[in-house]
Formats: structure tokens, C-alpha cells, sequence
């Protein structure tokens, strides 16, 4: 067995066919825990495309000793690798039993460019997992052996293989079988391992969905605590503004009454004043009439000052107590 990054040199020139007969293989190892595993072959000369794989039926419940004796004939445009693999059928994800390389090389050497050879088969940590019978023949465009002796029916011990890319690729295909098997087994409740196993897992369930609620709950619960809060602390805010804004309003109006206060008082100061000085002048004082009679020694009130008639008269608009100095005397 050997490991390779670098692709053998192909001998065969361009536009030839590759026929493969997948007789039967011999397995060390059976995948399945159960039963015996379905194996079936397929192959490609195209490592990085998927889809290029073909593939023999399924031979059922064939366990380590598969036989198919399927033939298939693809072109070979100088690809030096024939990659081989033998996979278990499975209801999820196929299983991978053994893989590897086949140098194209070796098969042009043989008389008549025919080999039936037997070739070692590894699993996918690269240990020896039995071999495959594959007869293998490589025809020019023509239909011609490249070589033009018989070949021999004779098995011979063929080379095989590990390539770096290759067990790559097997390896993550055993990732997503494990993964799964794992969501079948999670799914499934492990039904083969029996009842007992299903009622734990009922129970679990049950506990699980119990905890599940009370969870939710308690969740349910926080949430509802939380919102009081808030909802307490937002009519705290309100009222504590509601509050504010009731003490500015009182303070206005307290403010506003004192004012009103201040001017009745004020006022009521200015008018004990003006009867003060009405009765400290003696008699009736009235604003002064611009078309009335005045008396001589009568009293009026003019822009805010007290005045004396100094000789009666009807008054007349232009005769003001502050223009007419014969009729007035400031008192």
C-alpha cells in the first residue's frame, strides 16, 4: 500500500475506452452491526466529480463475499487513475467498506492490454480490508488491443492504492454516514435496542417537555415581573410630573393672588391718600370740568394735582388750570 499526491504518468494515448468487469470482491470486515451488509461497486476516472460515479446493483444481504459480474465501458482521455470504492446500501447514508486507487498504467503493460487482477481494498482509516477481482481492458479508437498478444486468464496480484484526495473524500462521506446515523438513532428512539430503551426515552421526553413548560413559565413569569416594574416605575414618572405641574399651577396662582392683593392694597393706599388730601384742602375736590361752572375756591383734580378757582367761570376747553393762570392757582 502507498500514499500519493502526484498522479501516475498515463502510457495509453488519448481517446482509447476503459472496459471494467466487477466480478466479486472479499471482505475482512462486515460495516453492519445487524444483518449482513448489501454491497455494490462503483468507480470513476474523475476523483473531484460526484457525479461521474458509476455503480453495479445492489447484491443483498451478500456479507463480506459480494459477487456482481457487471460490465461497464467508459472513454479514457489519459486519466492514470481508476478510483474504486465498494459501499454498503443503506436507508440513510451509504456506508463506505473499502476504497482505492488503480494505476491505468499497468493494465496496457499486460498481453493484449487485459488484466484480471485482484486488488487490495483498505477501509477508511487506510488499514487492509480484503480485495476486489476487476478485469480491466483498455481498446484504442478502433476497438484494438494495444498490444496484439492474447491475454492471459490468469489472475494476477494487481497494484492498488491510497490517494491523499481519495481518502479525503472517503473519509467525509464516514462523517456524514456517522452524523446520520446519529439523527436516525435520535429519530428512531434506538428501536433495535427494545422497549425498555423507548419507555427511557418516552420518560425523557416527557421530563424534557415537563421542563420545557416550566421553563416557559417561569420565563412567563420574569417577563410579567418585569412588566409591573415597568408599568410602576412609568405611573411613579406620571405622577411625580402630574405633581410637578400642580405645584406650578398653585405656585402661579398664589403668586397671581398676591399680586391682586398688592394692587387692591395699593390701591386702596392711593384712595385713603386722596381723601386725605381731599379733607386736608377742605371740601369737595372734582376733576376739572373743560365745560362746566367753576366757583371761586373751588377745588378740581387736574393731571394728577390739585388746583383752586380763583375767580368763577364757565369753563371753556382751551382754559386749563395749567394755561389759564388768572382762573387757576396750583394748590
Amino acid at each position: 500500500m502507498s500514499f500519493t499526491n502526484n498522479m501516475m504518468t498515463s502510457q495509453q494515448p488519448q481517446g482509447a475506452t476503459l472496459t471494467i468487469t466487477a466480478h466479486s470482491a472479499n471482505l475482512l470486515k462486515d460495516v453492519e452491526t445487524f444483518g449482513k451488509q448489501d454491497p455494490y461497486f462503483r468507480f470513476t476516472l474523475d476523483i473531484s466529480d460526484p457525479k461521474s460515479f458509476q455503480k453495479t446493483f445492489v447484491h443483498k444481504n451478500a456479507g463480506k463475499t459480494p459477487v456482481w459480474n457487471q460490465t461497464f465501458t467508459v472513454p479514457l482521455n489519459g486519466e492514470p487513475e481508476l478510483y474504486i470504492e465498494i459501499m454498503d446500501d443503506e436507508t440513510t447514508a451509504d456506508a463506505v467498506i473499502a476504497f482505492a486507487a488503480i494505476p491505468i498504467h499497468q493494465v496496457t503493460q499486460q498481453p493484449g492490454s487485459t488484466m484480471n487482477g485482484v486488488f487490495d481494498v483498505y477501509t477508511a482509516e487506510g488499514k487492509p480490508n480484503g480485495d476486489i477481482n476487476l478485469t480491466l481492458q483498455v481498446l484504442n479508437m478502433s476497438g484494438m488491443n494495444y498490444s496484439m498478444a492474447q491475454p492471459s486468464s490468469h489472475r494476477l496480484k494487481g497494484q492498488s492504492h491510497i490517494t491523499v484526495a481519495h481518502q479525503k473524500r472517503i473519509k467525509s462521506i464516514k462523517n456524514k454516514e456517522t452524523i446520520s446515523d446519529a439523527g436516525m438513532a435520535v429519530a428512531g428512539g434506538l428501536l433495535a435496542l427494545g422497549a425498555g430503551l423507548l419507555t427511557n426515552k418516552f420518560v425523557n421526553d416527557e421530563k424534557k417537555k415537563e421542563e420545557a413548560r416550566q421553563e416557559a413559565e417561569r420565563q412567563q413569569h420574569v417577563e410579567h415581573e418585569r412588566f409591573e416594574k415597568e408599568r410602576k416605575r412609568l405611573e411613579e414618572e406620571r405622577a411625580a410630573f402630574e405633581r410637578q405641574q400642580q405645584e406650578a399651577e398653585e405656585e402661579e396662582e398664589r403668586r397671581r393672588r398676591q399680586q391682586q392683593q398688592e394692587s387692591q392694597s395699593h390701591h386702596h393706599h392711593h384712595h385713603q391718600h386722596q381723601e386725605h388730601d381731599d379733607h386736608s384742602h377742605g371740601g369737595h375736590v372734582r376733576e376739572w370740568d373743560p365745560v362746566g361752572n367753576h366757583a371761586a375756591g373751588g377745588k378740581v383734580m387736574y393731571h394728577g394735582r390739585l388746583y383752586i378757582c380763583l375767580q368763577g367761570h364757565q369753563s371753556n376747553p382751551t382754559w386749563t388750570p395749567t394755561d389759564a393762570h388768572s382762573l387757576w392757582r396750583a394748590d
